[in-house]
């Protein structure tokens, strides 16, 4: 079994310094929001270890991606242009599973921490929430959205969601369907 500085020094390894200290933040943002809404010290870890791994694929060559993506058999549509913003997130869930031995939640949480997915448990809202508010962004309304992270968990993923749909559509970008699954889930929840 890998232990957390194993893991740290294995990503750090196969990441640019800039994506590797993201991860370090996204993993540190994971950690204080488990704290903040209660997490067990397991939970905790396991959201420091899926901040610290989400992106472990991210930078990949379209090769690279491909071979990983026919090896594990995970959707050809991964290829496609569209998905380029996504497909990371998929390699590198397989990859961690295999890898560190990764659970299944946590599996689900890297595999769409870029879109959230319809009923998310605490470590996957927190991962994607982890991932848009690490203190090294700085966009528009990510004051606000780091703000309500801290009081409603699931307005702040309706709030990023919302506001990352709305950044797409005005760079005429592909919006993939299961952030739209997921903020309608969350809508209807709240």
């Amino acid at each position: 079994m890998w232990n957390i500085e194993e893991i740290k020094k294995d990503v750090k390894e196969n990441l640019s310094d800039y994506r590797y200290n993201h991860s370090l933040r996204v993993m540190e943002e994971a950690s204080s929001l488990a704290k903040h809404y209660h997490a067990s010290e397991s939970e905790i870890l396991k959201c420091e270890l899926c901040g610290l791994t989400h992106d472990l694929c991210k930078e990949l060559s379209p090769l690279e991606n491909e071979k990983i993506i026919k090896e594990y058999n995970l959707p050809k549509e991964l290829l496609l242009k569209e998905n380029k913003n996504i497909v990371h997130g998929f390699i590198a869930s397989v990859i961690v599973k295999e890898k560190y031995n990764f659970t299944d939640n946590m599996v689900l949480a890297i595999r769409y921490h870029t879109t959230g997915y319809p009923n998310m448990d605490l470590l996957g809202k927190i991962v994607y929430l982890a991932d848009k508010i690490e203190k090294g962004k700085n966009y528009p309304g990510i004051i606000e959205e780091r703000s309500l992270a801290y009081k409603n968990i699931d307005e702040a993923i309706i709030l990023c969601l919302n506001n990352q749909i709305k950044n797409l559509k005005e760079k005429n970008k592909t919006i993939n369907p299961k952030a739209y699954e997921t903020l309608r889930y969350l809508q209807e929840e709240s």
